[in-house]
């Protein structure tokens, strides 16, 4: 949306500073708020329009040099959360402080000034309260100007029981006590920031903490007893708070940063300025039990959050339009950050088969969206938290870092926030700060990618080997996952090439915006068995499609392994993509699969397992005879593997080895039929039982998977056994294992009772959708359970989470009907949700039902295939 069409306070005044006193109460679940704004005003005016919601008003003033008046009326328009205060005469241009006196809501529902209940060390039920303000909830804590582009300096003093810890974005200033016996506590000004980055928590907590080198004190606070959870979260932010000091050229400009584990929180993790919070899984880690995934998913959130104290607090989008600029870029660099502290987990190559993937797979379809997405309606901006804004960003700033290379982006970076600083920026000011760094016209490169919808497809229409040099035809358009036509839509699209020709480098990325073109690369004289490969290490967000002969030879690429890692995965999801869509026949990505069964590296495993996942979905459902066969051959690629690698960990095993045998153990329990595998899933399960705090008995990584296993294979008492165990466990992680197993029990009354529990009360609001993918994941009978399930009791569960962020209500209907794969059902769903509208769902709720579509396309595509018939399942064969 241009600016004039952007739904914003029309006001002749803004706020300069923000003087915010919160008195909590814990036993009646609300706050008493008195609030002072310096304005400045700039047009003469009587009224004051301020976004509010959930707050009652009780007085309110504004003052001049020499005179206060108070207010004539109020008015709430309560859908637009704004509130309209209105004195009986004009005040003139100049400075004036409005003051107001209100009450708010402690709410239950993860946003704005909430609480969160947590049991202590002696097993009492405690509650504490804290903050979720982005994109649209700092309304709900004080009336403010709502907008990024508003920003204002804020002095918070919080009043507190005299037992509890209060803290927010800024150090301590100073604390005294109250005539009634509580603390009153003042902290330091902040800088001038927008109001979605204020925070503040009231609790018991303990805490670690450490110096950067260059010396800044970050605290990790924890629940009391857990504070030992929190060194591995606080060294990965000590790491990267310093990485990103030197990175940016502009040191961390706070004098503290602290990190709090939330008990309940709708998201991962929240970048307040000097105060990030965090759901507790996603901080926390416990030495002894820790998984690899676990380990990772905390340093690249930390670091996520840590790289938004300058891409989003320092500097900031003028408007939601360009959130990507926060999202994308602290996706990005929390793989650089990452990276730079683990270069053991190569981050990199994980990049392709998890952030690049997720963008690609969202970004196929027509109710994708663009990077740079209008939005006149802040409201809308909470459809667009998504794998476009994260990770398609990401994955065209990655692009961009492969081109110009690590210093001259660096540079361009650090123009761009010693301009920036503590303002407001858009798209184009990056773009202008990196082509002064590169002397290259970078907005012309990147518009193609962040303006317009979607990616490109390169078809190498034809190609020659002669002598030194390939010739390579290739045409450019818009891949749609269903495979139908596009516009005429081009992208400016730089080219890297691979070759397992001795002694090739490519010298310069060579960059094409037209329809069709030819390449002509000077690879030297290859054999029969080299390749070519365009697209090397998966930098562009794209598809290939090769000729026969091309693919032919990638092929072999894969089977001695010539062809690096990164390139083996996304050749992989590359065919699985143009296959779907109608590019190959389904028998493309059949005999690409069987040249993969001696693969060894932990991320070409996890685009394998992602294949044979997309495969299994649609060849299980489809009704053919061939799902037997289907099962053998990924038994014959998987067990092998498995067998290397074996249930049992070793004193060897790294970061990685660990994450390929969970991923391993994952495809032997949806595949293998052997009895030993059974046997070592069930007696870990035993060990589980029988000791549930027992690390060793079943290591994390793999738990869910066992649990899985001998849910599906067993009856009441193992359902039971889980449940019991379930109720001796406090860790959100280790109880979020078994809600994602719960649901593979084969007896439909347990799944029910299962689903029954999850919207009970006894789960968190964070949690409880987990039960349902989990019921849904298992079977077919599991997910027709669940889409039954939600729409029996849709009143309810939409009540659960209906002021909450709409992230929570995505999560329940993707789990209980984004797997489908018919078009009756794609008409199905349509229908439910269109006599049950989710306004704020809607985007989502457009994207999963293409999606179901596509799937019921793909299914008609493999009924339509040679291996519809039990005669092309020769697997001998397909494995020579």
């Amino acid at each position: 949306a241009s600016v004039t069409e952007r739904i914003v306070l029309k006001n002749g005044w803004v706020p300069t500073r923000y003087d915010l006193t919160l008195t909590p109460d814990l036993d009646k679940f609300i706050f008493d708020g008195s609030l002072k704004i310096a304005v400045t005003i700039n047009t003469a005016c009587s009224t004051f329009q301020l976004h509010s919601q959930e707050l009652s008003i009780s007085s309110a003033t504004f003052a001049t040099v020499g005179k206060t008046a108070s207010m004539k009326s109020i008015s709430f328009d309560v859908a637009a959360h704004v509130v309209e205060i209105t004195f009986a005469e004009t005040f003139q241009p100049g400075e004036g402080v409005l003051s107001i006196v209100y009450v708010g809501q402690l709410n239950n529902q993860l946003a704005g000034f909430y609480r969160s209940s947590y049991t202590d060390a002696a097993g009492k039920k405690k509650i504490m309260a804290s903050t979720q303000f982005e994109p649209l909830d700092a309304r709900r804590a004080l009336p403010c100007v709502d907008e990024p582009a508003v920003k204002a300096v804020f002095g918070v003093t919080m009043i507190v029981p005299a037992t509890l810890t209060a803290f927010s974005n800024m150090p301590e200033k100073e604390q005294s006590s109250t005539a009634d016996g509580k603390k009153r506590i003042v902290f330091l000004d902040t800088p001038v920031m927008s109001t979605y980055l204020l925070a503040f928590c009231v609790g018991e907590f303990d805490y670690v903490q450490a110096l950067t080198q260059h010396g800044v004190l970050i605290r990790v606070y924890t629940p009391p007893g857990k504070a030992v959870q929190g060194a591995f979260s606080l060294s990965c932010a000590v790491k990267s708070l310093d990485f990103f000091d030197d990175f940016f050229g502009i040191p961390y400009p706070l004098p503290k940063l602290d990190m709090v584990g939330i008990p309940e929180f709708a998201m991962g993790a929240m970048e307040n300025w000097g105060l990030v919070t965090y759901r507790e899984v996603d901080m926390l880690i416990d030495p002894a039990k820790a998984s690899p995934q676990q380990r990772e998913r905390v340093c690249t959130v930390v670091a996520h959050e840590l790289a938004h104290q300058w891409f989003g607090n320092l500097v900031t989008m003028a408007w939601w339009s360009d959130l990507w600029l926060n999202e994308g870029f602290a996706t990005f660099m929390q793989n650089l950050a990452t990276d730079n502290i683990f270069p053991d987990w190569r981050m990199w190559d994980q990049f392709g088969v998890d952030i690049l993937a997720g963008a690609l797979n969202l970004d196929s379809l027509r109710s994708s969206h663009p990077i740079q997405v209008p939005i006149a309606r802040a409201e809308d901006v909470n459809q667009v938290f998504d794998a476009i804004s994260y990770r398609k960003g990401a994955s065209v700033i990655r692009m961009l870092y492969a081109l110009l290379g690590h210093e001259v982006f660096r540079q361009g970076l650090c123009i761009y926030m010693a301009r920036h600083k503590y303002g407001n920026t858009e798209t184009i000011d990056l773009w202008n700060a990196w082509s002064e760094a590169s002397g290259r016209p970078i907005r012309e490169l990147m518009a193609s990618w962040t303006e317009q919808m979607g990616y490109p497809v390169l078809t190498v229409t034809s190609s020659s080997w002669v002598g030194d040099a390939v010739t390579l035809n290739v045409e450019q358009q818009w891949f749609l996952a269903d495979g139908s036509a596009g516009d005429d839509r081009l992208w400016t699209v730089p080219i890297p090439i691979i070759s397992s020709v001795d002694g090739f480098a490519q010298s310069e990325v060579p960059m094409h915006s037209t329809k069709t073109f030819t390449l002509t690369v000077p690879v030297g004289a290859g054999g029969p068995g080299d390749w070519i490969k365009l697209n090397g290490n998966q930098t562009v967000p794209m598809r290939v499609k090769y000729t026969p002969e091309l693919l032919a030879r990638l092929a072999t690429g894969v089977r001695n392994k010539t062809l690096p890692a990164a390139d083996r995965a996304g050749l992989l999801l590359d065919t699985l993509a143009l296959v779907r869509a109608g590019h190959y026949d389904p028998a493309v990505i059949i005999e690409l699969l069987a040249a993969y069964k001696d693969e060894e590296n932990p991320n070409v495993w996890t685009a394998i397992s992602q294949v044979i996942s997309a495969l299994d979905r649609i060849v299980s459902s489809s009704g053919l005879p061939i799902y037997g066969q289907f099962c053998d051959l990924v038994a014959r690629i998987v067990t092998p593997a498995m067998d290397r690698v074996g249930w049992d960990v070793s004193a060897d095993d790294g970061h990685l080895s660990k994450i390929m045998r969970s991923t391993l153990v994952g495809l032997v329990g949806r595949f293998s039929k052997r009895p030993a595998d059974k046997a070592a899933a069930r007696a870990r399960f035993d060990a589980v039982c029988a000791n549930p705090s027992d690390a060793a008995a079943c290591p994390s990584e793999f738990r869910t998977i066992v649990f899985q296993m001998v849910l599906r294979d067993g009856g009441e008492a193992e359902f039971q056994a889980l449940r019991k165990v379930y109720q001796q466990l406090t860790s959100d992680v280790e109880r979020k294992q078994i809600m994602f197993a719960l649901g593979y029990t084969p007896i439909p009354r347990l799944r029910a009772e299962a689903m029954d529990w999850a919207i009970s009360g006894a789960v968190k609001l964070q949690d409880f959708f987990y039960t349902f993918t989990s019921v849904s994941g298992a079977s077919h009978e599991g997910l027709e359970t669940a889409w039954a399930y939600l729409q029996q009791n849709f009143d309810r569960i939409h009540g659960m989470v209906a002021t909450a962020s709409p992230s929570l209500m995505d999560a329940v209907i993707n789990a209980c009907c984004g797997a489908f794969t018919t078009t009756a059902r794609a008409d199905e769903i349509e229908a439910f949700f269109g006599a049950h509208p989710l306004p704020a769902n809607q985007r989502r709720l457009s994207q999963l039902i293409e999606g179901v579509r596509v799937a019921a396309a793909f299914t008609g595509r493999v009924a339509a295939s040679p291996i519809a018939h039990e005669a092309y399942w020769n697997v001998d064969k397909l494995l020579a």
